[in-house]
């Protein structure tokens, strides 16, 4: 039978014990949590001596990276992830996994910095794992990353970068012979696109006559048409005539590739703390300063929520100020 009684350090203890059978203990933060262990213990106790009838989060990492990543935007984020649950949790028997191992994993991100967004996120790929779980394979009874605490996001970017910071980059771009470089910035304060739809471009999808970029696949799934400016169109036409290649940028054939040059040309010319996806929040701003409402610029940035747009704009108040004066 189970018993289940409050240890002086505030924990629950929960003991089954059944004669011929080892004695199984476990503790927790919830009484609640150690009364469904404590009950689930006692009806499937006999069954869990054979390991072969164990369903263990591992297993359920592996079955899942195999079955549903592939369906997934970013399937290289979600391998990572993945592979860093199975260093970080134990691999317990989904049944006996509660929110108190959860709860530690959480703890042990935040001790080493990570962001509560970051953690977020990935408690959400873990969430995702336990429904399909739960609702599919029918390996568990509950998914314990429902019953925890999450921490608070971490407060939204506002970096831009100011027009001293782009010349010196501009300068070190021409110095090191990085000029493609300085076209992906320039291209993307000027139509908002992420590296990645950058790096994606191809001679098929641009349309100069049209001043448009038709993008197939993109991060919302969604395809989508992104003008270009005056600028964007001539940038565009001159790095067509220098490059024999289909795409626009033949010069990285990963975003690792190019977070890797962008990094260093960052330092060389000793601007800090810039991030390339700083210059789609950059783009929106400039965007909104120009005039333009939310709803045009969500069409050209694809954003689907005016909320998510929201954290993409920090609008300069030298122009909030001119706008005022001249209504």
């Amino acid at each position: 039978m189970a018993s289940i009684y409050r240890h002086r350090s505030s924990k629950w203890i929960a003991v089954v014990r059944r004669k011929g059978l080892k004695t199984q203990t476990r503790s927790f933060v919830r009484y609640t949590d150690a009364k469904r262990w404590a009950a689930s213990t006692e009806m499937t106790q006999p069954s869990l001596q054979s390991q072969n009838t164990r369903h263990t989060l591992h297993a359920a990492i592996d079955r899942y990276a195999t079955e549903y990543i592939v369906n997934l935007k970013s399937v290289k984020t979600a391998k990572w992830e993945l592979s860093f649950f199975k260093r970080h949790i134990p691999d317990l028997p989904l049944n006996e996994f509660y929110s108190t191992e959860v709860a530690q994993y959480r703890d042990f991100r935040l001790s080493n910095g990570v962001s509560g967004s970051s953690i977020n996120r990935e408690l959400n790929s873990l969430s995702r794992l336990f429904d399909i779980a739960l609702k599919e394979w029918r390996w568990t009874d509950h998914n314990p990353v429902k019953d925890i605490t999450r921490p608070k996001n971490g407060k939204h970017r506002e970096r831009r970068p100011t027009e001293d910071e782009l010349n010196r980059i501009q300068a070190e771009c021409k110095r090191s012979g990085n000029e493609a470089v300085w076209a992906m910035i320039q291209l993307a304060i000027e139509t908002g696109m992420r590296q990645a739809e950058l790096l994606g471009v191809t001679e098929k999808t641009v349309d100069l006559h049209k001043r448009t970029i038709r993008l197939s696949h993109t991060k919302n799934g969604e395809s989508r048409v992104v003008p270009l400016s005056r600028k964007a169109h001539d940038i565009i036409r001159s790095i067509a005539v220098k490059t024999n290649s289909t795409r626009l940028f033949p010069n990285w054939s990963s975003g690792d590739g190019f977070r890797s040059t962008f990094k260093r040309v960052c330092k060389r010319a000793r601007v800090d703390n810039l991030r390339f996806h700083d210059l789609r929040h950059e783009a929106a701003s400039r965007f909104f300063e120009m005039g333009l409402n939310q709803f045009q610029v969500a069409v050209i940035t694809d954003h689907k929520s005016l909320q998510s747009l929201h954290r993409y704009t920090h609008i300069n108040l030298d122009c909030l100020i001119n706008v005022i004066d001249q209504k």
